[in-house]
């Protein structure tokens, strides 16, 4: 028998669940491509608060090389 989830486990579940519930309502609204884009831009938007809060540099350093390659993805 499987054990009841904890209530982080539920957390997480709910929360994985909930940004896929986003990605889809992106790719609705604006197409696979943009809605794609904007998804990513809003995930490093809010992973990005989070570090710049807790003064996390090299999760900043990691989140501006991310944008940096998608911003060249996109452009070239």
């Amino acid at each position: 028998m499987n054990r009841p989830l904890l209530k982080s486990e539920i957390k997480a579940q709910n929360s994985r669940a909930y940004l896929m519930k986003q990605q889809q309502s992106f790719i609705e609204k604006h197409g696979e491509d943009l809605g794609t884009f904007y998804f990513l831009m809003m995930l490093i938007q809010t992973f990005g608060k989070k570090a710049l809060r807790n003064g996390d540099l090299k999760t900043l350093r990691m989140l501006v090389h991310d944008l940096n390659a998608i911003y060249r993805k996109y452009t070239q």
